[in-house]
């Protein structure tokens, strides 16, 4: 297999974001960047996860280390995992 001639760019990170200018849908692209090429939980998995996740999320809230980027990055992740879990039922279509 050939080599890239170029690496690829780095990811960006929370590091990256101006917080200032920091939106919701910002924080869930960069986490839908940063899940390329991983699959999207299962609805089954997605309700028995979310949870243990919340709880990971409360209790790093508690520890006084989380920044509000961080938290919401957090969130956002949540979100994603929401809105685009495997097995979510298409919309209907409306033919008229």
């Amino acid at each position: 297999m050939a080599e890239k001639p170029y690496p690829d760019p780095p990811r960006p990170t929370l590091e990256d974001l101006d917080p200032e200018s920091a939106t919701t849908d910002r924080l869930i692209a960069m986490v839908r960047s940063h899940r390329t090429g991983a699959d999207y939980p299962t609805s089954e998995q997605l309700l028995g996860n979310l949870p243990i996740a919340l709880r990971a999320l409360c209790d790093h809230l508690l520890s006084g280390e989380a920044t509000a980027l961080d938290a919401a990055y957090r969130i956002a992740s949540i979100i994603d995992a929401v809105e685009n879990y495997h097995g979510k039922p298409k919309p209907p279509r409306h033919t008229h």
